[in-house]
């Protein structure tokens, strides 16, 4: 019972130990986000009873009904060695669902092409009722690293699709869930707060959600509702941002005078969709000088914009555009501003500047910009030197990508042996478990050599411990896939002797079924992506997820190019049989551990010959593919 309230948890989970160390933060986090959404939206909770039913391999991490929300157990039960990150995202998802019985319950889309409307108002409120959970942290580095890098990669492809989509016909309508909704979407709705003021949105959205309470609303409902609150600032914003699709490239112009000072500094943005539209947004630009960084504010309404502010400012070292993590887009870096971040940025001393060139870094780099080996070089720098831990849990994440997606393998091998160095180091002066979590896993998803293959066979086998982590039965799994992936001598034998060690039988069932998948033998990984062909084999769906990841690990590109046209062909089947985020996953699954130009001509003449495919599913192909065509053309 919290605050007067009973709530009840259903669970199938064996380990005692866990369900005890996670009871007391699931029932609290619940409560937390109760009382919050009462409070801000001034209606008292509708539904009566307040249930959670916790499934294990539950396709979505939550999922609302009026009075019981079911979640992926996973999700809420965390091991002992849970991250900064994990534990975050539990409360984020616990607030989300609980947001939903007002957003989504109380008052429900009239249709489809506003299922938006309700995950991104439960995403938004999420992060307000989290930030005090965790006084700690940083909460605007949180929301950048939480939504724009997940929302950059739809909104960077030639698949992206607006935020609010028509929809004819409601056998499609899973297709619309994805990035664009749960992590574009509450950037634009930041935006809409920013525009018509913190108490201006609170009021809108208390008479919006009175006035349709038990009742169904749309997207225009609201904004005419916040219209006529602030007249002439939502209807045309509103229609850049959510009516069409895409993202604004945004690039910064700068002239000194003769005495190094600031002469002009101008912000362009262009539309990469050749559709002209302009994306009207507000910038903090970050100017940054020794042992400092100055924001100076901007607002974009045109294509070109003159940064008066910065005028007679001395020279910058560099020019970041979205120095606060306000700005949207893709923001071309100048070529000092590249140069400068990538032999300093460990030294700007504000977490969020540093975490907002992190991203645009990346974002460069996949447009060609940035060598991948300078960024390992700057990223291997600086990670002993970060102090922020959500920046860098993100650049921990960006190495490993750039690891296997962007270096070649020969380049792999020669850097390999200081990754592991690097990492290992991490590991062991590493202050928290959390953070100890945090640099073991990607030592784990991206070791290589002889040496740390037989550490990492140690710890497995618990013949050696990592003084401060404790290592749980999903961490020990894990370990065992990664060696087997690896093909260790005794591979099939760590597979057998962890399938036996496996306490829980739905985690026991799991792993049996993704044993094909990992075999050294190409003949047994045929037979495992083959089941796929029958649907009863697709029912679990996170399972079928597991094991295509794991036929198309970038340590089996090669021998896994005679799956991407077969998965190609199946996906109309996995659209109409499969659940709302499964077409997606399925091709990003397939497609994420390519790099090859095979591999991209595959999908390049699949595409070609299939020119009737719907849309949607179209777009689901080229945004999975879009990685692959990226690095397979560097």
């Amino acid at each position: 019972m919290r605050d007067g309230r009973t709530f009840r948890m259903f669970h199938r989970e064996t380990d005692a130990g866990k369900v005890t160390r996670n009871r007391d933060a699931i029932f609290d986090l619940h409560a937390t986000s109760l009382r919050w959404l009462e409070d801000y939206t001034g209606i008292p909770y509708p539904w009566g009873k307040f249930d959670f039913v916790l499934i294990p391999s539950f396709q979505f991490g939550g999922m609302e009904h009026a009075g019981a929300i079911f979640y992926n157990a996973s999700s809420v039960l965390l091991e002992q060695s849970a991250t900064q990150n994990q534990m975050l995202n539990r409360a984020s998802v616990i607030a989300h669902e609980t947001s939903h019985m007002w957003f989504g319950d109380l008052v429900t889309m009239r249709w489809f092409n506003d299922v938006w409307m309700k995950e991104v108002m439960a995403n938004f409120m999420a992060a307000k009722i989290v930030n005090p959970s965790f006084p700690e942290l940083n909460h605007e580095l949180r929301f950048m690293l939480s939504h724009y890098p997940d929302a950059y990669e739809v909104d960077r492809t030639a698949g992206t699709n607006p935020i609010r989509q028509q929809l004819g016909n409601l056998n499609e309508a899973g297709s619309l869930y994805g990035p664009i909704i749960y992590d574009k979407a509450p950037v634009v709705m930041r935006q809409l707060e920013r525009i018509v003021g913190e108490t201006g949105f609170r009021d809108g959205l208390r008479e919006y959600l009175k006035k349709y309470s038990f009742g169904n609303a749309t997207w225009l409902d609201l904004v005419a509702i916040l219209e006529s609150q602030h007249p002439g600032r939502v209807a045309a914003w509103s229609h850049a941002w959510v009516e069409e699709r895409g993202r604004p490239e945004i690039s910064t112009a700068l002239r000194l005078s003769a005495d190094g000072k600031v002469a002009t500094l101008s912000i362009s943005q262009r539309d990469p969709l050749g559709r002209s539209i302009v994306w009207p947004q507000e910038l903090q630009l970050a100017l940054g000088y020794p042992g400092r960084t100055e924001l100076v504010p901007v607002q974009l309404e045109g294509a070109n914009t003159s940064v008066a502010k910065a005028g007679q400012k001395q020279a910058p070292l560099y020019v970041l555009p979205n120095g606060a993590g306000l700005g949207y887009g893709l923001f071309i870096l100048d070529p000092a501003t590249r140069s400068y971040l990538l032999r300093h940025l460990e030294s700007i001393p504000d977490a969020l500047t540093r975490g907002s060139a992190w991203v645009d870094l990346w974002e460069n780099l996949l447009e060609h910009r940035i060598d991948p080996s300078k960024f390992l070089d700057l990223a291997m720098r600086a990670l002993p030197k970060e102090t922020d831990e959500q920046n860098r849990e993100r650049v921990l994440g960006y190495v490993s990508e750039d690891f296997w997606q962007w270096l070649p393998a020969d380049a792999r091998g020669v850097r390999a042996p200081q990754l592991e160095s690097l990492l290992r180091q991490g590991i062991s002066h590493a202050s928290t478990a959390s953070e100890k979590a945090a640099w073991f896993r990607t030592f784990r998803n991206t070791v290589l050599t002889k040496e740390g293959l037989e550490w990492l066979e140690r710890v497995w086998r618990r013949e050696e411990k990592i003084a401060g982590l404790t290592l749980g039965e999903t961490d020990e799994i894990e370990m065992a896939q990664a060696l087997a992936l690896r093909e260790v001598s005794d591979s099939r034998q760590i597979l057998n002797t962890e399938r036996e060690r496996i306490q829980n039988p739905d985690r026991k069932a799991r792993f049996e079924f993704s044993m094909p998948a990992l075999s050294a033998d190409p003949v047994e990984r045929e037979r495992s992506f083959q089941r796929f062909r029958d649907v009863a084999n697709r029912r679990r769906e996170p399972w079928v997820l597991d094991c295509l990841t794991f036929l198309n690990h970038p340590l089996r590109r090669q021998d896994a190019l005679r799956f991407i046209r077969p998965s190609l062909e199946m996906l109309p089947e996995i659209q109409r049989t499969g659940d709302i985020f499964f077409p997606s996953r399925w091709m990003a699954a397939v497609l994420s551990g390519h790099r090859s130009t095979e591999a991209a001509a595959i999908v390049r003449n699949f595409l070609a010959s299939n020119s009737g495919m719907p849309e949607r599913l179209r777009w689901i192909v080229l945004t999975a593919a879009d990685s692959l065509f990226r690095s397979s053309a560097s």
